[in-house]
């Protein structure tokens, strides 16, 4: 998968290394060097390309168990909304 992130170049580098250092189920392959936009000196584009480790489960088939700002569980599926749980 490649990726565009656009930003400050601190708000990039810390982007970077989280993604790197952070998911264990993401592969950060490669980063480029930060290129500046045009027309826009205070930002930033950098490249990656990142990949999902093999035997890893479907994401749209996987869910997320969470917490709540107020402590309550939450479960969500990959693309963030709320699943209800029964029982």
């Amino acid at each position: 998968m490649k990726l565009r992130l656009t930003g400050t170049e601190a708000e990039c580098a810390k982007l970077c290394f989280l993604l790197r250092y952070g998911p264990p189920d993401l592969e950060v392959v490669e980063v480029s060097q930060p290129y500046s936009n045009r027309g826009d000196s205070q930002q930033v584009r950098v490249y990656l390309e990142v990949r999902f480790p093999e035997g890893l489960p479907p994401l749209d088939r996987t869910f997320y168990s969470l917490t709540t700002p107020d402590g309550r569980p939450l479960l969500v599926d990959a693309w963030g909304n709320e699943v209800e749980v029964r029982g």
